[in-house]
């Protein structure tokens, strides 16, 4: 590897890595970019998953094995971003700096019910039941009705969930942080950190990511205005800059 840091981008609950398509095409010019698809989402099978945060950290230290790189920047949206905090955590010399982007440290009673009616629906229906709610679940995530988004997005998540238990992996492994929130780990968090919101986020309000940037010392924490969950695509442009501006402001490869 040169000098050129690495960044692995991390993506949310019912994506995949073509999720940051906007993010890479920038971000590559000056970083070396690694994205992947969680597993049970996209081309990564389920396999023996234990719906737990930790087990999907310990798929992301196996794939910067595989690719023989470390410590990098962990860029993770939404769910990816709780999994992006967990690997800080039980891998602090792999990590060089957090952006954790409309992300979480702890599982709200909102969050919990929504997770929970997730499990008894695709248990009970499969991936067809799932279909009947992605319509609103991908609207939500967005502020402004730009309908070719929001199309865009539908599309990227229909095409997201093929096996009914990767999608319930995931949502067990949310229910295990309302049960065991990150909040009082990550004062051990030392790493650079630049937590991100979005105005009009009611998945992730700023409120939640506020509280991540009070529990790890010296974290950053900046609101982009007028944008809902999915400001990779609402502002790109913004979002961009203000990862390529942290990371090159505390970067040390």
């Amino acid at each position: 590897m040169n000098n050129q840091p690495t960044a692995v981008l991390i993506h949310g609950l019912s994506e995949t890595r073509a999720v940051w398509r906007r993010q890479a095409s920038v971000l590559e010019s000056s970083l070396g970019i690694i994205s992947y698809d969680i597993r049970g989402f996209g081309a990564s099978p389920t396999g023996a998953a234990d719906g737990t945060v930790r087990q999907m950290a310990d798929d992301l230290g196996q794939l910067l094995s595989a690719f023989e790189t470390g410590p990098v920047w962990l860029i993770g949206f939404s769910m990816g971003g709780v999994i992006a905090q967990r690997f800080a955590l039980d891998y602090p010399d792999l990590v060089e700096g957090l952006v954790l982007i409309a992300s979480s440290c702890a599982v709200g009673r909102g969050g919990q019910e929504f997770f929970k009616h997730r499990i008894e629906q695709v248990t009970k229906g499969g991936l067809e039941s799932l279909a009947k709610t992605n319509d609103s679940d991908a609207r939500g995530c967005f502020h402004a009705a730009n309908e070719d988004l929001i199309a865009e997005y539908i599309e990227l998540r229909v095409r997201a969930v093929r096996d009914p238990a990767g999608y319930l992996n995931a949502c067990h492994a949310m229910l295990d942080v309302a049960a065991n929130p990150l909040t009082g780990e990550l004062a051990a968090i030392r790493c650079p950190t630049l937590v991100i919101a979005g105005e009009h986020d009611p998945y992730c309000p700023p409120k939640a990511s506020e509280m991540i940037a009070n529990a790890i010392p010296d974290a950053e924490f900046t609101v982009i205005e007028d944008v809902g969950h999915c400001m990779q695509f609402e502002a790109a442009d913004h979002l961009n800059g203000h990862i390529v501006d942290f990371i090159s402001r505390h970067n040390t490869a």
